[in-house]
């Protein structure tokens, strides 16, 4: 089994982040690469390489592309493997491979075994380390501690701390030295510097720190005991972090002692080195579409860098790019085959695409919305209106028959549903929210109008529930998902309600929900306008 066609579709409108809209997608590959039997050439004595991956979220299998009348494999982490074999050929002592995060949350065929599969490719294909993503705290710490245990190499953040100690948590540490010959490289690690992109009570007694003042502290010893230092980044290059201490750009101005920063977090591929200050900053893109590759050249009489290129073009993982690994296609096959058991049965029609964005009247999270206000009512919760945020939407879902697989990527992250009582007001601040700062949602059950350039807390102009204008003093029965109950996507107002419950898992819910609907067609009924 690939991927479905749809999931290529993710791969350009997909945001990693949780709390902003991602600027660029790596474009899907024009036609697969011409097979290159030939081995790369060997590296120069005094150069070492980095190859990079950073957003892979789970995405073990490849995926079918048909372009321009050609039909190849793109992405999946048995070609990647393969591609990472014939590079370190070139100078096997002097490669380091590293990820810049989100690993593992987004398909079901990772799901399923809480990402240990990843965990397990990403060791038989040799990384040599891992900086830490917000994603890859969603399923608590215990999975992490569970997962770091499993993993051959390192998990690295330098700024997520245990709040009580200050402490790097037990399954992760700060930076890692790796002594090439050549060079000792220091490999310093960076996680989104924000809690509420993540479910709270996953990220329970830990505090994510500004990252600027992370590595600065760290610097001092790194550069005592090694020449060069890499930065491993899951900040963004630039975008919505710039809120909470900037992203790689501003981090290599303030921190110049930095001198490669290996990004992720917004899934861009950069055909060409970003530079800020002295420092180059790398990202390849998302879903294993790309395989990065860095050159650094060490001045044998200093042992600091006289010079870095990185490849004008990505290295696209793809038919022909390099046999897949063997070991790591093993396991993929073995895990295929249990996310089809559980995943391929049809539970429902699209009659056309529905598109996966941020538009708080998106057809898709309508539905989604939806299908927890019935869930709500089901259950006998009562429910008068449902919220679930934009930002968990993670594909589209294209036209034909819906799968619990397909569906699990849409709804990727597990969040349970839950009943939460809020006063009028609150629920106007969650309103007033969506409108503003705080993250977009979707929402059934009410209608809201909207305009952005008035004031914060003045910007929504018109709001009802159940037909009837919003009562500041009455009490409603809210459908959700634990995420935002816990003030996900900054929006506060969840945590202030009342009677909690707790339900079944969303992409459960939404299943169960398409089942027992006719096909689905994309149509936008105007319930959050802006004016």
């Amino acid at each position: 089994m690939t991927r479905a066609l749809s999931a290529l579709l993710a791969v350009l409108l997909a945001a990693c982040s949780a709390a902003t809209p991602s600027p660029s997608g790596a474009p899907a590959a024009s036609g697969a690469p011409a097979p290159s039997a030939a081995a790369p050439s060997p590296l120069a004595a005094n150069s070492f390489q980095i190859l990079h991956t950073n957003d892979i979220h789970g995405h073990l299998d490849s995926a079918a592309v048909s372009t321009g009348g050609k039909s190849f494999e793109q992405g999946g982490l048995p070609i990647l493997g393969g591609m990472v074999q014939r590079q370190r050929s070139r100078a096997p002592q002097r490669t380091l491979v590293v990820d810049a995060g989100d690993a593992w949350v987004g398909t079901l065929i990772s799901g399923l075994d809480r990402g240990r599969s990843v965990v397990k490719a990403m060791s038989l294909i040799g990384y040599d380390a891992m900086a830490l993503g917000n994603h890859d705290f969603d399923w608590g710490q215990d999975e992490l501690r569970g997962l770091a245990k499993d993993a051959t190499f390192p998990f690295l953040t330098a700024n997520v701390v245990e709040t009580a100690t200050g402490a790097t948590p037990a399954f992760a540490t700060p930076y890692i030295v790796k002594d090439l010959g050549i060079a000792r490289v220091a490999i310093v690690g960076l996680t989104y510097p924000s809690a509420t992109i993540i479910k709270a009570s996953s990220v329970a007694g830990l505090s994510f720190l500004p990252a600027v003042d992370a590595v600065k502290k760290y610097v001092p010893e790194m550069r005592a005991k090694a020449d060069v230092i890499v930065a491993v980044s899951h900040l963004g290059a630039e975008g919505g972090s710039a809120r909470i201490g900037g992203g790689d750009s501003a981090l290599a101005l303030a921190v110049p002692e930095i001198d490669v920063i290996i990004g992720g977090h917004d899934h861009q591929a950069f055909r060409t080195a970003r530079v800020s200050g002295n420092t180059r900053i790398f990202q390849t893109g998302s879903y294993t579409d790309n395989l990065g590759r860095v050159e650094v050249t060490i001045d044998p009489a200093t042992k600091k860098i006289s010079k870095v290129t990185g490849s004008d073009v990505l290295l696209t993982v793809a038919t022909g790019a390099a046999s897949p690994q063997p070991e790591v296609a093993k396991l993929v096959a073995e895990r295929r085959a249990e996310a089809e058991k559980a995943g391929g049965k049809t539970i429902g029609t699209a009659t056309a695409l529905f598109t996966q964005d941020r538009d708080m009247d998106n057809p898709l999270g309508n539905v989604i919305a939806d299908a927890l206000l019935d869930y709500g009512r089901a259950q006998g919760w009562k429910s008068d209106v449902s919220f679930y945020n934009a930002a968990g939407v993670r594909s589209a879902l294209a036209a034909g028959p819906i799968t619990y697989s397909k569906l699990a990527e849409v709804l990727p992250f597990q969040n349970t549903v839950v009943s939460v009582d809020l006063t009028g007001a609150q629920l106007r601040e969650v309103m007033e929210g969506m409108a503003g700062s705080a993250g977009r949602l979707f929402m059934a059950g009410g209608t809201m109008a909207y305009r952005f350039a008035n004031a914060p807390n003045n910007r929504v102009l018109r709001a009802t529930v159940g037909g009837q204008p919003l009562d500041a003093l009455r009490v409603y029965h809210v459908s959700t998902i634990d995420y935002l109950l816990g003030g996900g996507d900054g929006h506060a107002a969840f945590t202030k309600g009342t009677n909690i419950a707790y339900g079944d898992m969303d992409v459960d819910v939404v299943a169960a929900y398409i089942e027992k609907r006719p096909p689905l067609s994309p149509v936008s009924p105007g319930r959050v306008v802006q004016e």
